[in-house]
């Protein structure tokens, strides 16, 4: 070695300066360097003293030397490993300066690292910070928490990682951070990394929101805030107690919770029907709770919209109102308080201002509530928009003191306010202190219009001032009791109705009045159970003990808390009401002519007579259906007053000629039923019809005149139990029809004949009634020639019916069928449009002269539309109403003079002519030819056909003719068939002819052909 120092202490001298070079200085190494450098000195000394200075190196050099070589390799490593902890502190410093969060690395208080972030956290530079202690940037009150935190931290037990305290920045402030501590190796020594995030604005907005909250969870109101599908995303204690579902059962679920599927979908539509055209819905909405009771609520509704104005959902305010609603009359004042809870909404503004009074915050619902913009109001008192009022300003300035006064609790009153334009607003307010860093700076609140509310309320107390007047003026008996039954106030109407003083009545309970004491117990029962009584149908007793008929309508009185109180009701006697309809029952069940039972009694004990003989009782039965024959004769003749009588004697005839247990009604007009039960067998009823009718027989004395009557009847047995009441008199009305068609004056007995007859009917029946609408109905053409002309001057339109199944249909067995079941009406209109439309036809064609006549039943004859019907027809065809004929026959004259004559004179003026159709076949031909406004008589084919054979009918229709043209009236013979019958007619004057010689009825088609050739006879 070239050194001047000996080898032991070159190689010390060496490895020192080598440590020094790549380690660091002497002082900063960690103890096994120490270590390794005291045992060299120590060898080295040994040596010395061995041998003294020697110029080489001694006996342990060797060993010394081996250690130093191995030494130089973990010097060699250990620089190495400097190198990388260098290169990773570099590249740690590099991402600790890009964090957002700020970096504090330290060692027991100090600190040895601080990043940009932390600057800007903290306020102080790196340097500042590098000097400064841990604890000098933690609060105070906080110090002690953090202390606690590292030290479990250094002892290993389980502590969370992330915490939040407030820290000091260099200006005093105090900032809120998020900060995450842990252990790491910073430049080989452990040290301490924490990780701080300024969370200051959150924790603000976390204190607005949890004393919002605090409003929330205190509002009186039940209120709910629903997202735009309806599902509820907030819901506030008020509504738990009101609807009794819990927070965790209602968020999530829409309405329908509460109203049931149905009634949720109806009101949803009524709401966002109104959200989108009105902004706002408000009203009552009847619900139902958790444990099945009914409610009723006062419910405001408004959108709750973005920073872009769009609906984002809903805020609904429900008040319980369900006491007002069943005391219905009684005013309830109301003690609650809307709270709504979003600014923004349009009938609702959130304010803030400080301690001064001066607004701070405005939300942007205010223009809408009261017409200012939030901005022109900022840092102005609240004292700006009150009324000059004394006692509004001091409740006002009361409730604000008590906001300020009571932080978490809040105040709410009422205030009246101006509106921009002028207009008087009444507000409703609920506020609380504004509280930040403890200390309270302003108030924070709500304030809502309620001045319709306020209008609505002096009216109910006007109602209630009514209602006053109405229980003492009121005829009903109006009172109030306890629960018990004992009465708290009636009026004067009970006092009178009952007969006692009122001292007495209210020194006694509403169960004294009962004449049955289970009537009580009833009505308490039911009342109990729902809540109220409607119309409870009693009998109560006066004083004097006599009995009263009664309605009593009762409710439940209860506390604002729901508690029972008593009852309150009404009595309505009704023992006239009773007494009268005693009257009617039997009025409605007797024939007030005869005193007979009437149609609806007499079914009733047919059924039950039915009944017996379907149960095996071997009862026989038997209905007779009587009518009188040629009853209407008397009454044309002798009016109506001795028809009557006449009816009267008839029944207490046939009474006396009956059975006592048999059954006598008046089934009708001069119709009547009997009702045989007990019979042995049809021989029995035989002779009793016969009884009846010799009863009629017998001649009636009516004043001077002496009336001869008789009777058809109609019999059915009821023998085989299969028959019900209806069918039974279908059965009987059967054989009176067979026992009238067969010459009247005679008993008939409904047989299976009958029945296959009447199934025929009644088939044939339901086919009419199907016919007109499929298109089964036409109308065939029978011409009229002009005896002048002998050229065709009209048409008669014949009904005809072609049957899918049955064929052509004779007119003469459907037509009185149709006016039977009144179908003949519907089928007549189609008539005369049908015919009107054919007239339009025949004037397209050019034949614009043509006539159509058109036959009319009694039934359409008297209906009250008739000539309008015609008149729009013809209008709609653009057919002038002289070439339309109505052809009436004369039973139809007959049997409705009266109606006919009005109807006839109306078709008059319209142009319509009117002719008489099968004239000469009636009664009073002459006398109804001379009083109606007739135009054409048509002489019946019965007359013309035997013209030529019989000088008798050739005279009659020589007479006819004569007459009608005295008369001024034209003549239309029916039935012509020969050559022979046309000359006489021509002879005799008549004016037109119809029958086989001319045509048959034709079809449409054929009619053309035939106008086409323009026949002439």
């Amino acid at each position: 070695m070239d050194t001047a120092l000996p080898s032991g202490l070159y190689l010390h001298d060496l490895l020192r300066r080598q440590v020094e070079e790549h380690l660091g200085p002497l002082a900063l190494l960690p103890d096994e360097w120490h270590s390794f450098l005291r045992a060299v000195d120590e060898a080295y000394r040994r040596a010395d003293e061995a041998r003294g200075p020697p110029p080489d190196a001694g006996p342990g050099e060797p060993d010394l030397l081996d250690r130093y070589h191995r030494l130089q390799i973990d010097v060699a490593e250990l620089d190495r490993a400097a190198g990388a902890l260098r290169e990773s502190d570099r590249q740690f410093r590099e991402l600790a300066e890009t964090v957002a969060a700020a970096t504090f690395v330290y060692q027991g208080t100090r600190f040895r690292y601080v990043n940009a972030a932390g600057e800007h956290l903290t306020g102080y530079t790196r340097d500042e910070l590098l000097g400064l202690s841990f604890w000098d940037i933690v609060a105070p009150e906080h110090r002690d928490m953090v202390r606690q935190r590292g030290l479990a931290r250094q002892r290993g037990e389980p502590v969370p990682p992330r915490y939040e305290f407030r820290i000091l920045r260099k200006d005093g402030q105090e900032r809120w951070v998020d900060f995450t501590a842990g252990m790491v190796r910073y430049q080989g020594e452990d040290a301490a990394l924490g990780t701080a995030f300024d969370i200051t604005d959150y924790k603000e907005a976390e204190a607005a929101l949890q004393r919002q909250a605090l409003v929330f969870d205190n509002l009186w109101d039940a209120v709910m805030i629903t997202d735009m599908d309806g599902r509820l995303v907030a819901w506030n204690p008020a509504a738990e107690r009101v609807y009794g579902w819990s927070r965790e059962e209602a968020l999530g679920r829409g309405a329908e919770l509460w109203l049931g599927r149905d009634a949720a979908a109806e009101v949803a539509l009524q709401v966002f029907d109104a959200l989108d055209r009105e902004g706002r819905w408000q009203g009552e909405i009847r619900f139902i709770r958790k444990d099945g009771t009914a409610g009723v609520s006062e419910t405001l509704v408004v959108p709750l919209r973005d920073a872009q104005g769009r609906r984002v959902g809903a805020l609904g305010v429900n008040r319980d109102v369900t006491d007002r609603a069943r005391a219905q009359e009684e005013l309830r004042r109301s003690e609650e308080r809307y709270r709504l809870m979003v600014a923004g909404s349009e009938q609702v503004f959130f304010y803030v201002h400080d301690t001064e009074g001066r607004f701070e915050y405005l939300s942007p619902s205010l223009a809408s509530v009261l017409g200012y913009e939030p901005a022109s109001l900022i840092g102005r008192p609240y004292h700006v928009l009150l009324t000059p009022d004394e006692g509004n300003v001091g409740e006002v300035d009361a409730g604000t003191a008590d906001a300020l006064a009571s932080p978490g609790a809040l105040s709410n009153y009422v205030a009246e306010v101006r509106h921009r334009d002028g207009h008087l607003v009444v507000l409703e307010l609920a506020e609380t202190a504004l509280v930040q860093n403890g200390a309270v700076r302003g108030v924070q609140g709500f304030a809502r219009d309620i001045t319709p509310r306020r209008a609505a309320e002096k009216a109910m107390r006007d109602s209630e001032a009514r209602y006053r007047r109405l229980f003492e003026e009121s005829r009903d008996a109006i009172y109030i009791t306890e629960v018990d039954g004992s009465f708290v106030a009636v009026n004067q109407a009970l006092v009178e109705m009952f007969g006692y003083e009122r001292e007495a009545l209210l020194a006694g309970s509403v169960g004294d009045l009962y004449a049955n004491p289970a009537d009580r117990q009833r009505f308490r029962d039911e009342i109990t159970r729902t809540g109220h009584v409607r119309d409870y149908e009693v009998r109560l007793v006066r004083r004097d003990g006599t009995p009263i008929d009664a309605l009593l309508s009762a409710s439940v009185r209860r506390a604002a808390d729901g508690t029972v109180l008593g009852y309150q009701g009404i009595i309505h006697d009704i023992s006239e009401r009773k007494r009268a309809e005693a009257q009617l029952a039997y009025g409605a069940l007797h024939d007030a002519l005869t005193g007979l039972p009437n149609r609806l009694l007499f079914v009733d004990r047919l059924e039950h007579a039915a009944e017996r003989v379907r149960r095996g009782d071997h009862v026989l039965s038997a209905v007779l259906f009587l009518d009188l024959d040629r009853f209407k004769v008397v009454n044309d003749s002798l009016g109506h007053g001795l028809g009557d009588r006449m009816l009267r004697e008839c029944a207490q005839r046939m009474e006396a000629a009956l059975r006592p247990g048999d059954t006598l009604a008046r089934f009708g007009g001069d119709e009547f039923t009997v009702l045989l039960e007990g019979i042995s067998g049809p021989l029995e009823a035989t002779h009793l019809a016969e009884r009846l009718q010799e009863a009629v027989a017998r001649p009636f004395v009516l004043d001077e005149h002496e009336v001869f009557a008789t009777a058809s009847v109609g019999m059915a047995l009821a023998t085989l139990g299969d028959e019900d009441a209806g069918e039974l008199l279908r059965n009987a009305d059967a054989a009176l029809s067979r026992a009238k068609v067969l010459g009247k004056n005679r008993l008939e007995v409904f047989d299976r004949a009958m029945h296959a007859q009447a199934m025929s009917r009644l088939r044939l029946e339901s086919d009419l009634r199907r016919a007109l609408e499929r298109g089964e109905f036409r109308l065939a053409w029978q011409p009229v020639v002009s005896l002048d002309t002998g050229r065709i001057d009209g048409f008669e339109a014949l009904l005809r019916w072609s049957h899918p199944d049955r064929g052509e249909v004779p007119p003469d067995t459907f037509i009185p069928l149709a006016e039977e079941t009144g179908l003949i009406v519907p089928l007549g209109m189609w008539a005369i449009e049908e015919c009107c439309r054919q007239l339009q036809r025949w004037t397209q064609a050019g034949y614009g002269r043509l006539t159509a006549a058109a036959n009319l039943s009694a039934i359409q004859f008297t209906g009250p539309d008739l000539a309008d019907h015609l008149s729009r027809t013809l209008d709609e065809c653009g057919v002038e109403a002289s070439r339309f004929k109505f052809e009436i026959t004369e039973s139809v004259l007959l049997e409705h003079a009266e109606p006919a004559l009005g109807t006839l004179h109306r078709l008059r003026e319209m142009g319509v002519a009117l002719c008489i159709d099968d004239f000469g076949t009636g009664y009073s031909s002459l006398g109804y030819l001379h009083r109606f406004p007739m135009d054409v008589v048509k002489i019946d084919r019965s007359f013309v056909s035997r013209m030529d054979r019989d000088a008798r009918s050739a005279q009659l229709v020589h007479a006819i003719v004569n007459l009608a043209r005295n008369l001024r009236v034209r003549v239309v013979a029916e039935g012509v068939e020969t050559r022979e019958q046309l000359a006489a007619l021509r002879g005799m004057g008549c004016d037109y002819a119809q029958g086989f010689l001319f045509a048959e009825a034709l079809s449409e088609e054929h009619a053309a052909r035939m106008l086409a050739t323009n026949p002439q006879w």
